[in-house]
């Protein structure tokens, strides 16, 4: 008889001998997500209480776990389940023991990494249909309707992968000589999407391989469009370079043409004499010698097309990663306060020195600003899977999943970039051991307990680095017409990049308004944050995510504080109506947080927004 059976990706639906089983309400499926998207962990009822419940708990959130629990087992045996094998009480929390292929999402990833070991080894055809059974699975938005944090975090991160799943089973399916058949599907997609420039470059690329060139041509213009009113940024390099191939016709761009003899197996794979004439031994001769072979991560995002100033950062950076005398595996962390360019700076850094990191790049948004900061487990997972574990081989514990990490990367040349981190234990499980590898890491605060071997402090841009970039975006016509109406927004902006960006793409996206239009609508402070904002762009909500982070002490200083630009721990002290040793305290971890600077020793000072915001706020 067919076991349990637990989907996810799309609404909730639990099955037992093939009849559904009733989960319960939203709280109870979400419980019950938490335990099947942690197959076999111990989750403890404070665990289940966070991740379920978040801020919102009430007070005997525990009874109401034991109660759902107690449902959901009930609910198992009601369907002729063995409860008390499949939802466990285990080390003072909850598991869910579940076979293999019981969890869609499970079986979502095995399919995956079958994919892409096929691809791996050169198997196209046997790739593409592997990805195509995997995204078959899904019924719908996954966890659809299940309220909580971890909920809302999950549906997010299996969106984003099954998103990146499609588009590689796309590419790899216009390769095959899909084209024509594919502009439907990727016609629709880059509506659904349209910020997804490799979406938009492989409907190009569909286009053309149809014969319709002016298409192709015209989803590029659009492309630019949008990027330019939604986030002032004009398209990647990877875009630009496929727009000139279309435009001279380049023979790279042809149609593929169907293969008529095998490919020659890979260097020193001994093919038995009596299959040598046939495909598909040669193809399995290919996957035996290859299976073995660690897969090469390339994660890094694409950089902002307008990246501007920070060139002795950047460089400072790049010569960080690349030092060859330091005895374990170079540390570099990039810290600074909210949108100053963090990330922006470290993908440009971490692009500059690919090509001395040949074994792979991963990548990782941790969230540390969020409510919900990523777990290191869930971090390293992702890592093992980039690396070729498949889903089924990855420790369950978060020590076993570092230490098989730790090993994978061992004498390979990996650059991991770990951004926005919040704190050092976030971070120090994802450190590699070898000394062949490096670690980028972004944060607000300085993050001095991880020993980095080299650290990078990011304040304002100088004020010609600021008007170089309100140029760039908005055009530089437009900036040199009206000089004194750019220094006023600089100055407005206090030079923060996220702020020069803002007042930038309204600009860019507004070509009758004058830069003088612009600059007299961020003049009155009380309007200020309201004006910084455009499309999913805003000074303001990044201030307050990190605003919501502090705890009520800190709040209380930085609201008193702001009436003081610049000051020393003696005048904290007098405002605060604290001794100074206290106060001294306190400027240190608002400044940790992000939220003051430190641009002299014993000194500390607001950024303009910031202190704006901690006033009007």
């Amino acid at each position: 008889m067919e076991g349990l059976r637990i989907s996810v990706l799309g609404p909730t639906r639990v099955r037992y001998g093939g009849r559904d089983v009733a989960a319960g309400s939203g709280q109870r499926q979400a419980v019950l997500a938490v335990l099947a998207l942690r197959t076999g962990q111990v989750v403890t009822a404070d665990e289940l209480a966070r991740l379920v419940w978040g801020e919102s708990a009430p007070a005997s959130v525990g009874a109401v776990v034991r109660n759902h629990i107690s449902k959901l087992r009930a609910a198992i045996v009601a369907a002729g389940g063995d409860a008390a094998a499949i939802l466990v009480s285990r080390g003072g929390g909850y598991a869910l023991d579940l076979a293999d292929g019981a969890l869609d999402a499970a079986e979502f990833d095995r399919l995956v990494d079958a994919g892409e070991r096929h691809r791996a080894a050169g198997e196209a055809s046997a790739a593409a249909l592997r990805h195509r059974e995997a995204l078959a699975l899904w019924t719908g938005t996954a966890l659809s309707g299940l309220p909580g944090p971890y909920a809302g975090r999950q549906r997010e991160r299996l969106a984003g992968r099954r998103l990146t799943v499609l588009e590689n089973c796309l590419a790899l399916e216009l390769d095959l000589g899909g084209h024509a058949r594919l502009v439907e599907e990727l016609t629709v997609l880059v509506a659904e999407h349209p910020l997804r420039e490799g979406l938009r470059g492989l409907l190009m690329t569909a286009l053309y391989r149809a014969g319709r060139q002016a298409e192709a041509l015209e989803v590029f213009a659009d492309t630019r469009r949008v990027l330019a009113d939604e986030v002032g940024a004009e398209p990647g390099p990877g875009l630009r370079r496929l727009q000139r191939q279309i435009l001279c016709a380049d023979p790279g761009l042809a149609p593929p043409v169907p293969a008529t003899t095998p490919a020659p197996a890979p260097a020193g794979t001994t093919v038995p004499a009596a299959a040598s004439a046939t495909p598909v031994a040669v193809a399995v001769a290919a996957t035996a010698a290859s299976s073995a072979a660690p897969l090469v991560p390339a994660q890094l995002p694409a950089g902002v097309g307008d990246f501007t100033g920070r060139t002795a950062e950047v460089g400072l950076v790049a010569s960080a990663l690349v030092d060859p005398g330091r005895p374990g595996p170079a540390v570099v962390v990039v810290s600074g306060a909210v949108g100053v360019g963090k990330t922006a700076l470290a993908v440009r850094a971490a692009g500059t020195v690919r090509a001395a990191f040949a074994d792979g790049q991963l990548y990782a948004e941790l969230h540390g600003s969020g409510r919900e900061p990523a777990e290191p487990a869930e971090v390293l997972a992702g890592f093992l899977r980039a690396l070729g574990v498949p889903a089924g081989e990855i420790p369950e514990c978060e020590a076993d999943r570092a230490e098989r990490y730790r090993t994978l990367l061992t004498g390979r040349r990996v650059l991991v970039v770990l951004d926005g981190a919040r704190d050092e234990r976030q971070v120090r499980r994802l450190l590699p051991g070898d000394p062949s590898c490096a670690v980028l890491v972004t944060a607000r605060a300085r993050l001095g307990g991880l020993g980095a071997s080299s650290a990078v402090h990011l304040g304002r841009l100088a004020p010609e680095e600021s008007l170089e970039f309100l140029s760039a975006v908005a055009g530089r016509s437009r900036i040199a017409a009206e000089p004194a109406a750019a220094d006023e927004i600089v100055a407005a902006c206090g030079r923060l990049p996220l702020a020069l960006r803002v007042a930038a793409t309204k600009l860019a996206a507004r070509p009758a308004w004058s830069v003088a239009a612009v600059a007299g609508r961020l003049r009155d402070e009380h309007r200020r944050l309201g004006e910084l904002r455009v499309g999913g762009l805003a000074v303001e909500t990044e201030l307050r995510r990190n605003h919501e982070l502090l705890p009520d002490d800190l709040v209380d200083a930085l609201r008193r504080l702001a009436a003081l630009p610049v000051c020393s721990a003696p005048e904290a002290a007098a405002v605060l109506g604290v001794p100074e040793p206290a106060a001294g305290l306190i400027l240190e971890r608002l400044t940790g947080s992000g939220m003051l600077d430190s641009p002299a020793p014993g000194r500390y000072g607001f950024h303009d927004l910031v202190r704006l915001f901690a006033l009007l706020g």
